[in-house]
Formats: structure tokens, sequence, C-alpha cells
């Protein structure tokens, strides 16, 4: 009869969604193609001894750290990889080809071939393999496609047919407790092997064997049913089976809590904690108010590790549709319960709990879960509390405010003379004398103080007349009996009970910043060293001797703060505004949001608390959750490790041991991982400490943020040693890693080391002094015959100066004898003496150009070194006499252009006509301009310069004038012209 029930059970379990009784939620991550990952079909997950977990996939084997995948399997013939197992500290896995062996875990993987087959069905050798177990002396029991099994014992290999098949046919191979071999034939039924007849003795007829699973004395057959069976003695007895309704149990894996997690071909997955109760299907639940059935296809394998800090379990499921990585989130809600704004939270003494949502709801645990239901007839309820003594009391302000006890849950005393006084009694605290303390709404006027109910039921109020003066919001008592109380404003927020005087004292300090706006004290808790920690509009508070701080660090800081609890190790627990639940210890904290199961990240006011099992319960704006293991710490994330190490663009990771140098000018790059699953969202922080200050450095100072860019980047650190210190944070309710610790070593580089530099500067004066040495030498040779060249020259010229005079003398006579009717000319030339010097040709220029109408500049230029002079006279400046330097260039001046292409210049349009000979030049202020290059007596070339502002004012005549003219200079002057002159 219970055979029977159980099936019908599990056959609506399986063919619609469950009641949420027999539910299990985790949230998941997908990893597949569409995800990144290299694979999208997974037949075997395993986890080795230093926390990587191995992937079989149809692409390959890979070693994944939570982001990365490493491929192992790039130089074995297939990349169809059917399972893995660990021997020791190795790991075996068997593809389509052969098995392997990969060795060296803990520091560079290294895959060898222990026996690779052929395509050909040999009896020595595999034929392709899909399964494998360990044998109890070292063997290896392989299952091959060709419906037989192999055994590979001290390098020999030797075949097991069960059948003469031409199918192929997947053989399911377990090892027992006592190290037997068993085989499930999808055709022939089961089989174990007999040591003393060296062949496999049929066990049973069954037929469609899929998966096969021993667990202590239990086997379990998976098909189209789930058998399971005794094993005494290797014979088996029928215990159970399960009929499934059109589907196949296509994996099945048993976790540490004994509990069997069953896979099927429709991907179904399902927990069975005891045989003789409905199994538990999985469902998905990212969010806490959404739930999902997981598409996980056809499934291959179900594998657990679990997390021995957290207690957590994680499921990997190998399936047709990639790996998924299923885990129970650190909150859970409570069943049954709306998803609303609870206003309070109270701890009862046999386990149960109470919470007003509009209603009244009484909250019980339920296996590994907590269940609620409406009490008292649906009571609608502001506040609840339960006393030392047992009674239950409750506020209700329908259809009036009055305060209920109850007893056995019935009424026993009501209290309801609290109308005319305010609203809702909004919170209750039982102190340990017996006391219920209870702070209340106002209504048309203000309330000041609190109240309470003693032991023998009498009402007294505490108002201004007792020390207060604003209402209060929240009351608790320490361990040591100590009572304090919060309330409004900034001076009148905090307080403690005096019991000799029954009156209450204001302890408020003045608040050690700027309050935003309406401060309020909202909640309070005392830890067990008397430190009381108060939860603030501004942020929290921390209260020790007269002294008041405000918390701040990389996640609080001056923002509203609703409830705060705290455990007996004083680490304390906040529930914020907007960040959701946080916990702290020491200086450092840490956020839990949505990711780790909360409905919400608001939370409610003064809904924080624990229970005698360490559990935190705490109300959001989407209702009530509860830490599914003790929440007095969180466990360390796993520290960071280090994945690979750039110096720039090459990798040392390789030749990295235990000190890491580099040069002060190169860039270090460490790529990072923490090896948790999932990886999404791990945040990084580091420090980098002087090796002479680490010592004295605080121990959550000078961490900076790397956020969750698992790639740390450090350019170019100055000279010196240091330690880097990296810390992991993983979601799912985990603080900050113990620090990794790097020693580097930052030097110069040998060419700026100061050695180098001063060796580097000596040798080089001393190439110095031996260059001038040597060209002192050289260059006084060379003066010598320049020297020689230049008296030769000199006399060349004299002998040329002395013909030049002689034709001068004649020309002399000749233009004495010319009538000119020329006036400029003449003027210039009467004004020039017969020795003249050049002063006294600029003097005749001047004299020319302020009788003449036509010019109104005239300069003689000439070269000297490397630049062009101009010397002359011109009406347009204020002095009259010119004097122009510049550097000779024929490509932009027109003097320089006729001087050195001994050309005469006629120029009656400066803007259209310059650019025939120079490049383009801006405006000039003279239209004409007239260049007549020629030679003095010494050799020496000069240009006579003729300028006029107006257009066309030259023409061939004049040219030909100041042709005459520029001879006449020549034979007037005797003397060279420089800038002395």
């Amino acid at each position: 009869m219970l055979v029977k029930l159980t099936k019908v059970l599990l056959s609506l379990f399986l063919c619609c969604i469950s009641s949420h009784i027999s539910a299990q939620q985790y949230s998941y991550v997908q990893y597949n193609a569409d995800s990144g990952a290299p694979f999208d079909k997974v037949s075997t997950v395993l986890q080795d001894q230093d926390g990587f977990v191995w992937i079989g996939s149809q692409n390959g084997l890979y070693r994944f750290d939570g982001s990365n995948f490493d491929v192992y399997s790039m130089h074995t013939k297939s990349q169809f990889i059917h399972q893995i197992h660990k021997r020791e500290d190795q790991l075996l896995f068997v593809n389509d080809m052969g098995i392997y062996q990969i060795d060296d875990l803990l520091k560079q993987p290294k895959v060898t071939t222990l026996l690779e087959g052929t395509i050909n069905e040999t009896n020595g050798l595999p034929f392709y393999p899909n399964d494998f177990a360990l044998g109890k002396d070292q063997d290896i029991w392989l299952a091959q496609s060709n419906h037989s099994v192999g055994r590979l014992q001290e390098g020999d290999f030797k075949t097991y047919r069960f059948s003469k098949t031409i199918k192929a046919q997947k053989l399911a191979i377990h090892k027992d407790s006592e190290g037997g071999i068993w085989v499930l034939s999808p055709l022939d039924g089961l089989f174990y092997y007999d040591k003393t007849t060296n062949t496999f003795e049929k066990k049973l007829n069954i037929k469609n064997g899929k998966t096969l699973l021993i667990h202590k004395d239990q086997l379990l057959v998976g098909s189209d049913a789930l058998h399971v069976y005794t094993i005494r003695e290797n014979k088996l007895q029928a215990e159970k089976t399960i009929e499934l309704d059109d589907d196949q149990i296509t994996a099945m894996y048993t976790d540490q809590n004994d509990r069997f997690i069953i896979g099927t071909g429709k991907g179904k997955l399902f927990i069975i904690s005891d045989l003789n109760d409905p199994p538990q299907t999985v469902y998905g639940a990212n969010e806490a108010h959404r739930v999902e059935e997981l598409d996980f296809g056809y499934i291959h394998e179900i594998y657990v590790t679990k997390d021995s800090v957290s207690n957590n379990d994680k499921l990997w499921i190998g399936s047709e549709t990639g790996l998924w990585l299923l885990q129970q989130q650190f909150f859970k809600t409570v069943k049954n319960l709306p998803l609303n704004n609870p206003i309070s939270i109270a701890i009862g003494n046999e386990g149960k709990a109470w919470a007003p949502i509009n209603y009244l709801y009484e909250i019980s645990p339920d296996e590994d879960e907590f269940t609620a239901e409406p009490i008292f007839d649906n009571l609608q309820a502001s506040a609840v509390a339960q006393d030392k003594a047992g009674f239950l009391w409750v506020t209700t302000s329908t259809p009036q405010v009055e305060l209920l006890k109850y007893a056995n849950n019935k009424i026993v005393k009501r209290y309801d003379d609290f109308h005319d006084r305010g609203e809702a009694i909004f919170n209750l605290y039982p102190d340990s004398e017996g006391n219920l303390w209870f702070c209340q709404a106002p209504l048309n006027k203000p309330i000041i103080g609190i109240a309470k109910i003693n032991a023998t039921g009498e009402i007294k109020y505490y108002d201004e007349t007792k020390g207060f003066s604003s209402r209060v919001l929240a009351i608790k008592e320490s361990a040591l009996g100590e009572i304090y109380a919060v309330g409004i404003g900034e001076k009148s927020y905090l307080y403690r009970f005096d019991p000799e005087q029954d009156l209450f004292v204001n302890l408020s300090p003045a608040l050690p910043f700027k309050a935003i706006l309406n401060f309020e004290a909202h909640d309070l808790t005392i830890d067990d060293r008397g430190i009381v920690w108060l939860a603030t509009t501004d942020g929290l508070l921390r209260y020790d001797a007269e002294k008041i701080t405000l918390i701040q660090n990389d996640i609080l800081g001056q923002e509203e703060v609703r409830g705060v609890a705290h455990y007996s190790n004083n680490n304390v627990w906040i529930s914020t505004a907007t960040k959701g639940l946080v916990f702290h210890q020491q200086n450092a904290s840490t956020v839990l949001g949505e990711i780790e199961g909360l409905p919400a990240v608001i939370s409610a006011y003064r809904c924080i608390t624990t229970d005698a099992q360490g559990r935190l319960w705490a109300g959001t704006a989407e209702g009530l959750v509860y830490s599914r293991i003790s929440a007095a710490t969180l466990p360390y994330s796993n520290s960071p490790r280090i994945r690979k190490i750039m110096i720039d663009q090459s990798e040392f990771t390789k030749g990295f041991e235990e000190v890491l140098e580099l040069k002060e000018s190169q860039e270090l790059n460490l790529h990072l991982t923490n090896l948790s699953f999932p990886a999404k969202n791990v945040q990084y922080q580091f420090r980098l400490l002087p090796k002479e200050d680490r010592q004295v450095m605080l121990e959550e100072q000078l961490w900076q943020s790397n956020g969750n860019n698992n790639i740390l980047s450090l350019p170019q650190i100055e000279t010196g040693d240091y330690y880097l210190e990296l810390r992991a944070r993983q979601p799912g309710g985990y603080q900050w890693s113990k620090p990794l610790e790097i020693p580097i070593n930052i030097f110069l580089p040998w060419y700026v080391q100061t050695w180098f530099v001063y060796s580097s500067i000596a040798l080089l004066l001393l190439l110095i002094s031996y260059y001038f040495r040597f060209y002192v030498k050289q260059r006084f040779s060379r003066l010598q015959q320049v020297l020689k060249y230049s008296n030769e020259k000199l006399a060349l010229k004299e002998a040329q100066l002395n013909l030049k005079i002689q034709e001068y003398r004649e020309q002399q006579e000749e233009l004495d004898n010319a009538n000119s009717n020329i006036h400029t000319l003449e003027l210039f030339i009467k004004e020039i003496p017969k020795k003249a010097s050049w002063n006294d040709i600029i003097t005749a220029m001047g004299k020319a150009v302020t009788q003449s109408l036509e010019i109104n500049a005239f300069e003689i230029a000439f070269k000297e070194k490397n630049e062009i002079i101009h010397k002359g006279y011109s009406d347009q400046e204020r002095s009259g006499y010119t004097f122009r330097s510049k550097a000779f260039n024929p490509k932009n001046s027109l003097t320089c252009w006729a001087m050195a292409n001994n050309q005469e210049v006629l120029i009656n349009d400066f803007k259209k006509e310059h650019m025939i000979y120079i490049g383009e030049k801006a405006a000039y202020r003279f239209s004409s301009l007239l260049f007549i290059p020629f030679k003095l007596e010494n050799d020496q070339p000069v240009v006579l310069c003729a300028y006029s502002i107006k257009r066309d004012q030259f023409d061939h005549n004049d040219l030909v004038m100041f042709r005459i003219l520029a001879q006449f200079i020549y034979f007037s002057i005797r003397e060279e012209i420089t800038k002395k002159v």
C-alpha cells in the first residue's frame, strides 16, 4: 500500500507544479556557449583538492576557476569527455579513444596517456569507452560502447562481453563500499564481478536501466522507475520501486546528508531526503519572489560540492543544455507569509516567532524551514512581544488602541486606556524584571517619553517629569541589565534608565556631523562590552565612554539606518534604508542584498533580531527573511589567487617564486581569481605598503577598490621594497577574505643607477677633452692654409683694384663731359664728393629723396657674414635714415635675390609681381621697387635700391639712370661698406 501511495505522489509531483511544501528553491547559474563558455553539452563534473572544478564536455576537458575555462585535452585524440574520477592526488578521465591521467594538480596539471584504443574492436585495446570505475586494487574498469567492459590492470587490458548485440549501448558501472564492481546493462540487467570465476554474474533481470548508484548498503537503479535495493553479501533485496510517468531517471547522486538527488531525461531534478516521503522538486529562484522551472534538458550527471565554511551545498548539473550551478541563498523567506512590510518581529522561547503584517502570524519550524499561519481569529496587530514568563503581548488599533496579554492562545488581560493618548502602539519590549515597555505614536498632540506595564500589571508613564524631552522610538536592555532608550532630536536622542531614581538620564552627546534633516534614532542595541549602537536617520552611531562616533567605511556612511542587532561576539547587523542588510565586524562591513536572498533592499524599521540558534531575522519592504545558518559571523571569502603576471607586455607567471622584481618604469598587471562559484560580482581590493611601514598600518586602512575587475594594474611604482596585499569578497554572504601578500622589489634599471651615470659622465668628459685636443690641432692647421690663401687673393684683388681705378678715371672723364637731363641723378651726383665716403653716399641719398617727387627711399644693401644689411634714407621714417639687418635668404628677399643672381629687378606692383622672384609675402608699404646689383672695387657685392610708394613709377629709362648711378657710386667710393661705416 505504501509503495502504491509513493508512486502516485511522485507521478503527480513530476507531472505538475507541486505545492510549496514539496519544493526546494535554489539560485542558479547556467554555463554554455550563450553565456561565454566553450561548450554546450556537459557529461561530467568533479572538483579537485585545490578547489578547481573540472568539466568534461563534448568539446573537451576544462578546468574552471569560476571565471576562466582552461582546456586540458588539446593533445588527446578525442575531445568528447565522458567521465572523470579522482585517484589519490591524480585525476583520471575517459574520452572516445581511451583513458588519461592528470598529475601535478597543485602546480601545473599535466595530461598523460594511460591507454588509447582504436576505431576497430580489439580485445587488447579499449573501444569507445564512455564510463569507468576504479577498482580496489588500482585496476580500472571501463564501460565500452560495444556492450562490453574492459579491465586495465598493471598494463594489461582484458575485455568482458555481456551480449552479442550490435547496438551501441552505454553501460553504467559503479563500485560498492567493499570494492565490488557492478555493471548495469540496458539490455541484460544488473551484473556483479565475481573474482573467483573472473566473470560477471547476473544479479537482476531489469530492462532499460540508465543509471546506477550505490550508497552504503543501498543500491539504486534508475530506469523508467526508481528501484531501491539493499545489498547484503553481494545479494540484493528489493526495498522499494517508485514509478515515473513517461520519463526516465538518467542521473543520481548522494550528498553528505544522505539525500538522493535525482535527474531525468526530460530535465526534471528532485531531492529525496527520505524514501518514505514525497520527493521535492528543485526550482530556480534567483529572486525571492520569482520561482522558475529550470530547463535542464537531458541530465547526464549530478555532482555536489560542499562549502565547509558556509555549510552550503552546491549542485552541479551536467546536461544537454550545458553546466548548471545551483545553491541555496543565505536568506530564506518564511512560507505562507504575506510579501509585505512586517511591523515588528518577536522571537519566542520555544523556537517560534511572531510577526504582525496587518494580521498577526505565528511562525513555526518545519524541517529545515519556517512556515507561518495567522492566529487569534485574524487579529489585526501592530506590535508583538513575548515576556520572560512566556506571555504573548499583542497590540491592536482596531477598533481601538489596545494592548492584549495572551496565555495559551487566550486573552488573560486587556489594556484599553491608550486611545485618547495617541495612535497605535508600534514597539513592545519586555525586560528582565518582568516589565513591558511600549512606544506609542501621537495623534492630535505630541507624546513625550515612554510607558511600561510592570510585573503587577500597573501602567506607568515616563514623560518630562522622568527626564524625557522627546518621544521614544525604541528601548533595549543590555546583558548587564542597563536599559537605554532612543528618540527624536539632536539633543535628546539617547537616554539611560536610572532605576534608583526611577527616571531617565539624557546622555545625548553633540553629533560629530551636521544632521541632514530631522534627526531621529530609530533603534539601538547594546553589545556585551556595553557599547551602544544606534540606528539613526544619519547612519550607524557608536556610543562608548560618553563619546559618539559615526561609522564610516566603503559601505556605511551618513545614510539612514533603520534597525540594529548584535551577537555575543560583538559583531553587529544593520538594516538600512536602501542597501539591504550590513554585517559589521570591527571596522569592516559586508552588504547583503537580493543576490543573498533578500526580497527587497529596503528594510523595515526596528525589525531585526536573532534567535537562539544564531539565525538572523529581518524585515524588508517585501517580506520577512531569516538566515539559513547562524549569522553570528560571516564566512571569509576565498583569498585571491594569481592567475597571470604581466610586466609590460610580457608574462612572468612561471618565473615568479617569492619576490616579484620589476623596474621602476615598468607596468605591473595581475590577473586574479579567487575560486568562487559563481564568480560574478566578486569584488577586489588592494593596498601597496612600503616594507618599513607595513607593521604600523591599521587593519582597515589604505585599502583601494578595484571593483569587480579581476585585472589589477599598477603603473610605474617608485623604487623601493613593498608588500602588495590583495583581498576578495564573493557574493552570497561572505566577508572580505584574508589578504594575499606579495613581496615586490622595484629597482632602477642599470643604465639610470648612480654608478652608471657617474661613470658615463667621466667617460664623456674624457672623450670631449680628447676631441677638443684633436680639433684644435686640426683647426690651427686649417687656419694657416686659409691665411695663405687669403694673402694670395688679396694681392690679386689689389691688382684688380688698380685696374678698376684706371677704368674709373677713364669713365670719370666721360661722365664729366656728359650732359644728363635727369634731375634726380643730377641731385644725387651733386651731393657726392669725388673722394666720397659711405656717409656721403647716404647723405646724398637723403637730399635726393627729399627733392624728388617720385622716389621715396634710397638704400645700399650689402652682405656681411650671413646677413643682408640695408642703409639709406626714406621719407617714410621719422629720422629719415634707415638701417635694416636680417638673415640672407634669396627665397624671401628681393634684395638677396638680385645679389645672389646678379640680376636687376624692376617691380611696379609689389603685390602682383614679387612672387616672380620670391615666395609669397604680406603686403609691403612700397609698390614700386628697383634693385641694381653691382660690386665695389674690393669685389664686395652691393645692391642699389630705390623705392616708391606709388605703383608704376619706374620704367626702362629709370633703369638706365640707376645703372649710371650705380657706376657713379662704384667710382666714387674707396672704402668697403660695413655695419660700422
